[in-house]
């Protein structure tokens, strides 16, 4: 199995900034970089979705959802501007980084002029942090959204135990044949990849309602040269000299991983297992790898198959009556 080493991507230019209601915030870029991570490495939520790869992929590029950020007294705000419906909605999309509470209670207030109501929806809220906000404006309505899951990468290189055996028996089906590779993504790679993601969209249409993956996993494939390690980066998988699986992955904060994106070729028993646990040997550094959530009974079977450490909790949360 041949494997070799990856040159860094490039960066980008920012976003203009908002006006009138939204003064002060302006449409995430990929110069908020910097400043977005120092903040979060000062506290510890483990949310998958803070991932700042994700959200630029996700809502820097989108035409009609803006991921809004702004500093209020030396905490970073986020927003979320959701544009697809007859009336624009703002919410809250993160609690502050790190956390204030005069400063979220600004933030609230910003959302509540922005829409006119009451009621002000905090968009993702970590387990760890639903009872700071008990103090808030009543009533408080929680709603838990999903499960994610964690891994200790650390355990992926000795495999060892009887916890992993099913693991390993997956993992050999491919470490044991002659005509692997694995090496790191290239920009040249895009068209096999994108080309894999066609096939397995195909193969997955009847097990989801809807594919959302597809806009955040092109624009990676399209602009992962934005981003460098450790905040990004890729590999692929080849077979017989075909890419037959691609991924991403990267650094949250401190000590927190994302195993953002992963795809291969389902007809390959034990390819997608194979290449993340590539990424999890490149991640032995930190603490814990959050893998998201599963939606799939298929999904769940296969994140529970790689030994998970832990499964964290995720809320929204409505501050107030909806007048």
């Amino acid at each position: 199995m041949k494997v070799t080493a990856a040159n860094p991507p490039a960066a980008c230019r920012a976003e203009p900034e908002q006006t009138g209601a939204l003064s002060g915030l302006r449409r995430i870029s990929r110069d908020d970089l910097v400043n977005y991570r120092q903040a979060l490495d000062q506290i510890s939520r483990i949310c998958w979705q803070q991932y700042f790869p994700f959200l630029y992929f996700y809502y820097g590029m989108s035409e009609t959802q803006d991921l809004l950020i702004g500093e209020i007294d030396a905490s970073i705000c986020t927003f979320r501007l959701d544009r697809r419906g007859e009336k624009p909605q703002l919410c809250v999309y993160f609690l502050p980084m790190p956390m204030n509470d005069a400063v979220l209670r600004r933030c609230l207030e910003r959302v509540r002029e922005f829409n006119g109501s009451e009621r002000v929806m905090i968009y993702w809220v970590d387990a760890e942090d639903i009872g700071l906000l008990s103090g808030l404006w009543q009533p408080l309505r929680v709603f838990p959204i999903a499960q994610e899951y964690l891994y200790d990468p650390k355990i992926y290189r000795a495999l060892s135990g009887k916890k992993m055996r099913e693991l390993r028996h997956n993992l050999n089906r491919i470490a044991s044949r002659n005509d692997v590779e694995v090496r790191p993504y290239a920009p040249g790679d895009v068209a096999a990849c994108e080309a894999l993601l066609d096939e397995w969209t195909l193969q997955q249409r009847g097990k989801y309602d809807h594919i959302s993956y597809r806009r955040y996993t092109t624009n990676c494939l399209r602009h992962t040269d934005l981003f460098a390690p450790p905040d990004l980066f890729g590999k692929v998988v080849l077979i017989g000299g075909k890419l037959r699986s691609f991924g991403f992955a990267g650094e949250i904060r401190r000590g927190l991983a994302n195993l953002f994106i992963t795809y291969s070729d389902a007809r390959i028993n034990g390819l997608n297992r194979f290449l993340i646990r590539q990424f999890m040997l490149d991640l032995e550094a930190c603490d814990l790898v959050n893998s998201a959530m599963a939606d799939t009974p298929g999904l769940v079977a296969a994140k529970e198959s790689l030994c998970p450490v832990a499964k964290h909790g995720m809320y929204r949360v409505h501050v107030g009556e909806n007048k």
